[in-house]
């Protein structure tokens, strides 16, 4: 059975390009879609490690590099939105960076457990941490300085 893919819109066999988002998931901005739809991609691909073999080292240890990759993706993909935004004179911008930071400490806190092996909770943990803030994170709070950045009204 195929499972959705947020990034292609398509099952787990296609493979996500970071060129495309589902438009639901896309604010207007082609170089914040394309970082989010790697975002995207790298969040599936945890998932895919992170939910089987985790009682083996091995799934352990793809588990943990997935997971080192999302972060080091993510802070740089927050780098880079902070940026861009700041550029646009954004208003909200520290309150935007105080909710990044947040996210960073989550995945940082999942990483040392994930190290430690302390619980086997951390992928499920992460799953749903991951899919809900992330989602909701570009569908709200991306979008809100999307529609400022591209002079649309706010919703």
């Amino acid at each position: 059975m195929d499972r959705f893919h947020p990034t292609t819109g398509t099952g787990r066999d296609a493979a996500p390009s970071g060129a495309g988002i589902d438009p639901k998931y896309s604010i207007g901005i082609p170089e914040m879609d394309a970082q989010h739809a790697r975002w995207i991609g790298l969040i599936e691909k945890f998932r895919s490690v992170g939910s089987a073999h985790l009682m083996d080292r091995a799934g352990i240890n793809a588990a943990i590099h997935a997971l080192e990759q999302l972060l080091k993706y993510t802070q740089s993909h927050f780098a880079s939105e902070e940026q861009f935004i700041a550029g646009h004179n954004f208003p909200d911008l520290e309150a935007h960076k105080k909710q990044h930071r947040e996210l960073e400490s989550v995945l940082v806190k999942l990483l040392d457990e994930a190290h430690a092996h302390a619980t086997g909770g951390t992928p499920l943990k992460l799953n749903l941490f991951a899919t809900v803030w992330l989602l909701e994170h570009i569908m709200q709070e991306d979008d809100k300085y999307a529609r400022f950045i591209l002079g649309k009204p706010s919703l």
